[in-house]
């Protein structure tokens, strides 16, 4: 009652004023209760969250894991097979990555074939460890006859041959495996694939002679160590290419394009390597290098 009477007993001012710090003391004495509910609430929040994520980034790692990881020795399956056309699928169970499944389906596709267990042993991606694990399931006869002119070599049980007797497909071989050869390094070999590959492919293995850098000596060295598979070489369409692109040949300067394109037009398309012959600016010898790489359709 006392309490009533002294606040009945202030002025307006000082009701006020009372009332204000009154409201001001409970809502310091209550701030502390909400404040620990929320952070609580929210922490509780953050910790799930941060726990999901956690648990989704380790799955996912783990899930790459086995999909990129190399098979396991026990892993690796061996089964009868013969290499030929063999499924990507399959040369994966035996236990190779991709990359030499890749260089194996680039060999294919250009015309290569395993005839023999030497056969897969010449590629340069399988290596001795894997060729000894395989070679007692390659459905394929052992070895060449070593009077075939493309035998390199004699397998004994399944040992792969030494570097000495490699045997490189030039039609397909790129920089990594002719540095296999002994005389040959990454400066060559980057000017015998881009010269291949300007010219439309090899014809003859005599080409690499023409190769800028290599002597005769060098190549006498090399010429063992390589082959031409079955692979075609690309043909130029001399009836319808334009002088610029005549002009891209190794075989063709700017000027004889010029003359074989000029003569055309006049005289209309060549229907074989006569009607070139008639032309005075041709020499002889050009003819005979271009000749394996002109269609005249």
């Amino acid at each position: 009652m006392k309490k009533l009477a002294i606040f009945f007993g202030m002025s307006e001012n000082e009701r006020r004023g009372f009332l204000v710090l009154s409201i001001l003391i409970v809502l310091m004495a209550v701030t502390p209760f909400i404040y620990s509910f929320y952070v609580s609430d929210t922490a509780d929040d953050i910790l799930l969250f941060s726990s999901l994520v956690e648990e989704e980034r380790e799955t996912l790692e783990t899930n790459a894991e086995r999909n990129s990881a190399p098979l396991t020795e026990t892993e690796k399956l061996t089964f009868p097979f013969n290499p030929n056309n063999l499924p990507a699928e399959k040369w994966k169970m035996l236990g190779f990555t991709e990359g030499q499944i890749k260089v194996i389906k680039n060999y294919e596709a250009k015309g290569g074939r395993f005839r023999t267990k030497a056969d897969v042993a010449k590629m340069y991606v399988i290596s001795d460890d894997d060729f000894k694990r395989i070679a007692p399931y390659i459905t394929l006869p052992e070895t060449i006859s070593t009077s075939s002119p493309k035998a390199a070599f004699s397998l004994k049980g399944a040992t792969k041959p030494s570097r000495a007797k490699i045997l490189l497909d030039l039609s397909i071989a790129d920089t990594t495996a002719l540095k296999a050869i002994h005389g040959i390094g990454s400066v060559l070999a980057s000017r015998i694939v881009k010269f291949r590959d300007a010219l439309g492919g090899f014809h003859s293995i005599d080409q690499v002679k023409e190769v800028y850098g290599i002597s005769e000596e060098q190549f006498a060295k090399m010429e063992p160590s390589l082959m031409l598979g079955d692979s075609l070489v690309h043909k130029w369409a001399i009836n319808h290419l334009p002088i610029e692109r005549l002009a891209l040949h190794p075989y063709i300067s700017r000027k004889e394009a010029t003359h074989i394109v000029r003569y055309r037009e006049q005289h209309g398309a060549f229907a074989s390597l006569a009607d070139l012959e008639k032309m005075y600016a041709l020499n002889d010898d050009l003819l005979r290098k271009i000749a394996p790489y002109l269609d005249f359709n």
